[in-house]
């Protein structure tokens, strides 16, 4: 079964379980940057503040669905550090924004050049939302839609005399559109029990200094959130993206591009009514990779703490 298919299975699942609900009665690389901004609805004069950092390890060595053993001993890993904050403007309006810190480091076992690190502001998030449906004790569906922008604000030539390719780069260096929803419907009145849809599509279209273009990037989440009494909450999802191979000079990126099925659980504890802390991880359940070989994600974790105002 290719990574396609399945993706497709899960939205074909979603969609059963809301037949069933309504019948019845939520880069550079390495950075999650959407991810890190809040999806839940903003009255008009609310603030939400979000620091989030993630561990992202980056060492399998795939040829299209296979892993492959890897000889030459490489290593490949970021730190990402995000604050967002999003901001209710007005009745069904709100805006949201980040900015982030990334680290990469790399290194070859049979390499003389040892680890090479960089670091810097990456890239920034600006997105306007609309929520036309809240949950309410009224409601139990609710919906939002955004249109953004990444703002390139962090550096793309990291490495000294010897620039370092684009995926050791803090950030993109070039600016992306995107648009952006959610989707939420609650299973019984109290809200307790959840299920959460999110998709976003990054536009792509301009290139960098070094005339390098990153293609444009899918994302869709589909998942089940639950909280258990009024401080514990979890939840457990899957994430599909997909991506075409980059381009320089428009010629393609040999070995850039494919599908990634991540599973996604996170738990969350409120220490108080405004702040609330969550640990998440992300572990591959499949990929398909454009190219002969690719090194992608092995697994990552991330520790998140939202404050309300």
């Amino acid at each position: 079964m290719t990574i396609r298919l399945l993706a497709f299975s899960l939205l074909l699942l979603a969609s059963l379980l809301l037949t069933q609900a309504e019948a019845a009665t939520c880069s550079c690389a390495g950075a999650p940057l959407l991810s890190s901004i809040d999806s839940s609805s903003t009255e008009p004069g609310d603030f939400f503040f979000n620091y989030t950092t993630e561990f992202h390890e980056m060492s399998d060595l795939v040829e299209g669905t296979k892993d492959i053993r890897d000889e030459s001993r490489r290593e490949r890993s970021s730190t990402s550090q995000v604050v967002s904050g999003t901001y209710g403007l007005a009745d069904r309006w709100s805006v949201s924004g980040l900015l982030s810190y990334i680290e990469h480091s790399r290194s070859v076992g049979t390499s003389f050049l040892g680890e090479q690190n960089t670091s810097g502001l990456g890239d920034a998030v600006v997105l306007l939302r609309y929520t036309p449906s809240y949950i309410t004790p009224f409601s139990r569906h609710e919906v939002s839609l955004g249109i953004g922008v990444r703002l390139p604000v962090g550096k793309d030539d990291a490495g000294g005399l010897i620039v370092q390719s684009e995926d050791m780069q803090p950030s993109v260096g070039s600016q992306g559109e995107i648009l952006w929803s959610s989707y939420s419907y609650a299973f019984n009145q109290a809200s307790t029990l959840q299920l959460n849809l999110s998709a976003n599509y990054t536009f792509n279209n301009e290139e960098n200094d070094r005339n390098y273009s990153f293609s444009d990037e899918f994302n869709f989440a589909v998942g089940i959130s639950q909280s258990i009494g009024t401080r514990f909450g979890y939840s457990a999802g899957l994430r599909y993206r997909t991506t075409d191979a980059d381009e320089r000079n428009g010629f393609e990126i040999p070995n850039s591009g494919g599908e990634w099925l991540d599973f996604v659980p996170a738990i969350q504890y409120g220490i108080s009514d405004d702040l609330t802390l969550s640990l998440s991880g992300r572990v591959p359940v499949a990929r398909d990779l454009e190219g002969a070989l690719q090194f992608t994600t092995s697994y990552s974790y991330a520790f998140s703490m939202t404050y309300a105002l």
